[in-house]
């Protein structure tokens, strides 16, 4: 006797075998017992989730000879006729060979005759989506207006190819991809009847590979017993099914956290030299870092179809990370994913990703370093208030000897004057130089002297206030671009000597080139309101003239410009 395959042998016989479809069974039973079978249905959804099974189901359940009934008995005449597939009344048909005008023409015709055995006539047409538009033409009249013992049953795995006609003229179903767990206990009742022992692991992988499919998972099943002399291990479903071992996420993420660049390069380059696909590799690390996610932002994983060993050990690593963090690896995988498969070059598309994984430094919220860079400018600020003076740059060590024989220049009050700058006469010497020969004379550079402001009267907020526009007309005298970016503010405040001018939030670009100017615009305005003064430029943004980061473009801030140049940060929020 020839061997069944166990998607056959296992097919279910009855509605409440038929796994994780119960949305479906309910509403056809109650359909059933109600007598309110509609005159034809379409099954939509992933491959292997039961859509044929259901239609003969449906078939056995109007045709029994107890019925129509909710619970077909499975061993009448007509019961055993439609699960061999054997009844003149169930009539199968591939609508990918069977797709033509014609064929629709031919089943037309056929559609008048009574059923010959049992009570109704069931067409069930398999890829439904493959008719050709005149054959679903052809179709609607009577799909629309069936004889009363005739009823239809569609099933497709793309439902977005059937004409709108068609879809009006039937009730839909969707089947939905069933959960890994379900897949395992099935297959937990299928190697039990088979006499196999099986690691729970090993079918969890199975479940994974069938991405929701009843019907695959059973093949797989099949294949991994066939492959596995002494039971079915996670290695051995591992090896047959090229599938990458958990444990290689682990240790790629444990050099990420380790910033192991060499252990990472290391690690593609074992999973190339295994001929591992680069591509199911990177759609498993996508899976693995939204399980890190889940973990590190839920504390565990109970509602993630895994194993409790993985479980635990997701939730262990993912406290390594913050959430920011692993939503910054998951975007970079995510743009790998994207392009792996249209890539020449794989393997370096993948090491590049890893590298960029390892480099990845901790977040920092950007509110904490811009309030950072505030406090440090308010010392500054502080700092230049107290002694009045700006500190001039320390002169390079070839300047200070090239000046270290001029006479002591020492800064003094308005009551001293500096004396005059020796030069040398014409009637003296050459200097000479240790081999004797003269050296040719340079020319003393004067250090201009640092204003002493310690006793100068800061000028009042009035004065600086009504000589804004005469401040603004010497700058552009200086420079006329920079007067112009100067017009656009308006001075806010002073404390002491230090004046704040306000810029509108869509003048940023100006303030920022009254910034890098600064020293320019003091000088001319100490000439303008009579005393010395330093100026900074704050963007209001709001209405209440705080000065506040925006939640959109905060990138363009030029704090936000100078941590991301300093630290090569990014905005990530």
């Amino acid at each position: 006797m020839s061997y069944t395959v166990m998607a056959r042998k296992r097919r279910p016989q009855a509605f409440e075998t038929v796994v994780a479809q119960s949305h479906v069974t309910t509403t056809l039973q109650n359909a059933i017992r109600l007598e309110r079978v509609a005159q034809s249905y379409l099954f939509s959804g992933p491959r292997g989730t039961g859509k044929t099974t259901m239609a003969r189901l449906l078939a056995m359940a109007l045709n029994c000879e107890q019925g129509p009934t909710a619970e077909p008995c499975g061993e009448c005449a007509p019961c055993v006729a439609i699960r061999q597939g054997n009844s003149m009344d169930v009539l199968e048909i591939d609508g990918a060979s069977n797709r033509g005008i014609d064929e629709i023409r031919q089943l037309r015709e056929e559609v008048g005759y009574a059923a010959s055995q049992g009570k109704r006539k069931v067409y069930i047409i398999d890829e439904v989506h493959m008719l050709t538009t005149e054959a679903f033409n052809a179709l609607l009249k009577t799909l629309e207006e069936p004889p009363a013992h005739v009823v239809f049953v569609f099933a497709t795995t793309e439902a977005h190819k059937v004409p709108e006609t068609i879809l009006s003229r039937c009730q839909r179903y969707n089947f939905r991809r069933i959960p890994p767990t379900a897949i395992v206990e099935e297959l937990k009742k299928a190697v039990d009847e088979e006499g196999v022992t099986a690691e729970e692991t090993a079918l969890f992988l199975i479940a994974r590979k069938a991405d929701g499919g009843m019907r695959d998972a059973l093949s797989l099943l099949d294949q991994v017993i066939a492959f596995s002399d002494a039971g079915i291990t996670e290695d051995a479903v591992q090896n047959l099914l090229g599938l990458i071992p958990r444990d290689v996420y682990f240790d790629l993420t444990q050099a990420i956290v380790e910033r192991d660049g060499a252990r990472a390069l290391e690690i593609v380059d074992e999973l190339a030299r295994e001929g591992s696909d680069l591509g199911e590799f990177v759609a498993g690390l996508m899976a693995h870092f939204r399980h890190l996610l889940v973990a590190c932002a839920a504390g565990d994983l109970t509602d993630e179809n895994l194993p409790e060993a993985d479980r635990v050990q997701y939730a262990e690593v993912a406290a390594q990370f913050e959430e920011a963090d692993l939503v910054r690896m998951l975007n970079a995988v995510g743009e790998l994913e994207t392009q792996i498969s249209r890539v020449t070059e794989p393997r370096f598309w993948l090491e590049l990703a890893v590298m960029k994984l390892v480099q990845m430094t901790s977040s920092v919220d950007l509110q904490v370093l811009i309030s950072r860079l505030e406090q440090l400018e308010r010392g500054l600020k502080s700092q230049g208030t107290a002694t009045g003076t700006r500190q001039p740059l320390p002169r390079p060590q070839s300047a200070q000897k090239a000046t270290s024989s001029k006479p002591d220049t020492r800064v003094r009050g308005e009551s001293e004057k500096l004396p005059p700058p020796t030069t040398a006469s014409k009637s003296s010497p050459p200097q000479q130089r240790g081999n004797g020969r003269p050296v040719a004379e340079q020319p003393q550079e004067e250090i201009p002297p640092v204003p002493d402001v310690s006793s100068e009267e800061p000028p009042d907020f009035s004065i600086v206030k009504d000589k804004w526009a005469q401040l603004v007309q010497a700058v552009k005298v200086k420079k006329m671009s920079l007067g112009t970016f100067l017009d656009e503010g308006r001075p806010q405040s002073m404390d002491g000597r230090h004046l704040v001018v306000s810029f509108q939030k869509h003048r940023e670009f100006h303030a920022n080139q009254v910034r890098r100017s600064r020293a320019l615009v003091e000088e001319v305005a100490r000439g303008v309101f009579g005393g010395t003064v330093t100026i900074s430029c704050e963007v209001v943004y709001d209405d209440n003239k705080e000065q506040i980061v925006e939640e959109k473009g905060v990138e363009d801030d030029e704090r936000v410009q100078m941590v991301m140049q300093v630290f090569s940060g990014e905005v990530i929020r």
